[in-house]
């Protein structure tokens, strides 16, 4: 350790023994949540509910939003599905991580269907603003058809086009077979 550093680190010691240096307030990091329903008809027949990962390309989005520009256009637009990698076990795959950029094999993608502020307290839908956004997302039976392995939300530049944009989160769970006989209900939630 250097002569500054040593001073610096007795300076820093001092003024904690002292009480001089506050606690350092908590930083709001973003934080997700998915909700999945798969139906045959009117029956239920896939649900699935779990914390989700938000991804380290996530804060570029934001500071490309924050940027006093018209580029991106766009916050989060599009609902990326994809059967995962073909090594993975479908039944038990690999937990998401944050250095995650693409999805492992994206398959179908869709435009969100509807973004909405969501009440702190109740849960439910309110056109006040809030901190905390639901990314709903309904598939038809002749969209999305396949083993779904994983998912994301998209942003900034994203399009229809598979593999566009810039990722926000991830999730992966237990294989969904999802045949053309069912229509699958996904909401992720950010709250930031």
């Amino acid at each position: 350790m250097g002569f500054f550093s040593e001073r610096i680190s007795k300076i820093r010691q001092t003024f904690r023994v002292a009480g001089v240096v506050r606690e350092q307030e908590e930083t709001p990091s973003l934080k997700g949540k998915i909700f999945l329903k798969a139906y045959e008809g009117d029956k239920l027949v896939y649900e699935y509910e779990s914390p989700n990962v938000i991804v380290n390309t996530a804060s570029v989005l934001i500071a490309r939003l924050l940027k006093d520009s018209s580029e991106p256009t766009a916050g989060i637009s599009y609902l990326a599905v994809g059967s995962g990698n073909n090594s993975w076990d479908k039944f038990d795959p690999p937990a998401p991580t944050t250095s995650q950029t693409r999805l492992e094999n994206e398959f179908y993608r869709k435009a969100v269907d509807y973004k909405t502020f969501v009440h702190p307290e109740t849960g439910e839908p309110t056109t006040s603003q809030t901190n905390i956004v639901d990314y709903s997302t309904s598939f038809s039976e002749a969209q999305a058809v396949g083993p779904i392995v994983e998912m994301s939300l998209f942003g900034g530049d994203a399009t229809a086009e598979l593999n566009t944009g810039t990722m926000v989160n991830w999730r992966t769970f237990p294989v969904v077979n999802k045949t053309a006989s069912m229509t699958l209900t996904v909401i992720f939630r950010i709250t930031s």
